[in-house]
């Protein structure tokens, strides 16, 4: 009997126990929860890379807000919030021949909510726009000036009516930067440039913020709501704010770390034989790094009536350009990771190879300054304006020449090597390392570029996405030679490339294509920038994180809800 009772109290306790187990089991611990770590150096504006567009805005921007469409590195659109893109086929593109005119129906999905669980709609689109157009508190996006109106058919149905044909419409609400805001939480009132909802912004994306601890770090959580069944995989995101790039590295190889954005070609290089660190390299290339000639004197933003003593005269620029070894470059500063780039069309789906690669030639460049007037007649080593059209004689070839302090050594390097270079022709070149805040500020802000104080610039740059339509008319158009309208930091302008760039403005594919190796023929003829080589996409990540894909369209967060952890 004692026994008995002995043997039954042992098989309840162990019963208790099993059962005490299985429920440990079951409940979620901290160990068991899919974390990861993203690192970058520092802190992101805001969510919205409209006003900003620093990068990491953008990055944090796809982990929670969602747009009508986006990109795949490979270049495919996808729709996001919309059900289907609008195309022609369709019947939701339609196009007045006659007027030049388009209209878009945009039919959008009924199952996204936002995180307190009302619904996105066609409200929220409208209202995205009307913020955007507000002349006073609004900001700016491509081909926003082709929009006469955005009307609503009903709650997941609206129609973009465009005053002209918009090539750029499948990505204009979604891509890199745009994202649709919910009008029942962000204040209009506060304006699009300033609300307070980018800096706490209610999530119909994958993930939610959760915490944000200024300059250390940022905490996201899993959407449980979010309209993709299954996703994300990810529970929790946090991204750290570590500003020193080795840190960075040591971080991802002690497994600290599961992802560098826009990691370095120097940092690619240390890692390449690290086990537990990959990197995704983009398909194809964005940046490119790119002297910009200022064709007005410096201080000035008019090449008409204030020409650049040096830089107006086009046999100088090409000098400049044979001059420069971007081979050598490439591989001792670049490590082999940039690619020679001489051409703005070397992205499909628009490739022109009807300029050839410009050669290094020092002895063409010493010509061409000898036929221009430039003549180094006192043996000083630098030459001056001897019989030359664009100054004084007598005028010394001496010129400033800038770069941005947070490229780093690679591209400091490259600067001086230039200097080095031109400087053995006898053009003397004074080196200058600025903040980008400051190379490229408003003008109202002191922005260099953009009051014209300066003589030559280096920095990359490329555009986003598959049509480089917008990104042309910035950098190249005449309407964009005015201080704070444009990028055309040189104040270049011909009618011909003006001309070209209208009737790139229409959705047959053939003709823009001939059209844009028209435009390669007219840029290389006068050479307004001179373009070098292509800076690295990529970004570095644990081998335990899956599904990360690099892209030229995109931020690397573009399909954070497709990861897994292995």
């Amino acid at each position: 009997m004692y026994r008995s009772k002995i043997t039954s109290l042992v098989f309840v306790i162990l019963l208790l126990a099993t059962s005490l187990f299985g429920c440990q089991q079951n409940a979620p611990t901290s160990s068991e929860q899919k974390s990861i770590t993203i690192i970058i150096p520092e802190d992101p504006p805001s969510f919205n890379p409209v006003i900003t567009d620093t990068g990491y805005d953008a990055l944090v921007m796809e982990l929670v807000m969602l747009g009508l469409s986006d990109i795949t590195p490979e270049g495919n659109v996808f729709p996001e919030l919309a059900a289907e893109l609008p195309t022609i086929e369709n019947g939701e593109v339609v196009m007045d021949e006659d007027a030049g005119t388009m209209k878009v129906t945009w039919k959008m999905r009924q199952n996204v909510q936002w995180a307190d669980g009302k619904p996105v709609t066609a409200d929220d689109v409208i209202f995205t726009y009307n913020a955007i157009t507000n002349p006073e508190t609004g900001g700016w996006i491509a081909g926003i000036d082709y929009i006469d109106s955005v009307e609503k058919v009903d709650d997941y149905t609206f129609t973009i009516n465009y005053n002209s044909i918009y090539t750029g419409y499948l990505t204009q609400f979604g891509g890199e930067q745009v994202v649709v805001w919910p009008a029942h939480y962000c204040d209009a009132s506060q304006g699009f440039s300033s609300w307070e909802c980018a800096r706490k912004p209610l999530s119909n994306g994958p993930f939610i913020l959760s915490e944000w601890v200024t300059g250390d770090h940022m905490t996201f959580v899993r959407n449980d709501n979010y309209f993709e069944k299954g996703k994300p995989q990810i529970d929790t995101i946090t991204v750290r704010i570590v500003p020193d790039q080795s840190v960075r590295k040591t971080m991802l190889i002690n497994g600290d770390a599961d992802l560098d954005m826009w990691t370095t070609e120097q940092m690619i290089h240390d890692l390449k034989n690290e086990p537990n660190v990959e990197v995704s390299l983009s398909p194809h290339a964005r940046w490119v790094m790119r002297i910009f000639f200022n064709l007005a004197a410096k201080g000035t933003t008019d090449p008409v009536a204030t020409p650049h003593p040096i830089l107006s005269d086009l046999r100088v620029r090409q000098a400049i350009r044979a001059a420069i070894d971007v081979d050598t470059i490439a591989k001792e500063f670049f490590l082999d990771y940039a690619k020679p780039a001489w051409t703005e069309f070397f992205r499909p789906p628009y490739v022109c190879n009807n300029i050839e690669r410009p050669k290094f030639e020092p002895a063409a460049s010493a010509k061409l300054l000898d036929e221009a007037g430039w003549k180094d007649t006192d043996g000083d080593g630098v030459r001056e304006c001897r019989g030359c059209q664009t100054a004084e004689e007598g005028y010394v070839m001496e010129m400033e020449f800038i770069t941005y302090a947070e490229y780093g050594e690679p591209l400091e390097l490259t600067q001086q090597l230039i200097a080095e270079e031109l400087g053995k022709l006898g053009i003397k070149l004074n080196l200058t390392v600025v903040e980008g805040s400051v190379l490229w500020a408003a003008s109202t802000d002191g922005g260099i570029e953009q009051n014209g104080n300066f003589d030559m610039d280096i920095w990359d740059d490329g555009y986003a996405g598959i049509d480089p339509t917008d990104y042309l008319w910035s950098y190249y158009s005449s309407e964009a030679t005015v201080p704070d309208i444009g990028y055309n930091y040189g104040r270049w302008s011909n009618e011909q490339f003006d001309t070209l760039l209208g009737e790139v403005y229409t959705l047959d594919e053939e003709v823009r294509k001939q059209k844009f190796c028209e435009m390669a023929e007219v840029l290389e003829a006068e050479l307004p920038e001179l373009l070098l080589f292509t800076a690295t996409n990529g970004d570095a990540h644990s081998v335990r994180l899956q599904g990360v894909e690099s892209s030229t369209n995109d931020l690397v967060t573009w399909n954070s809800a497709d990861w897994t952890l292995k």
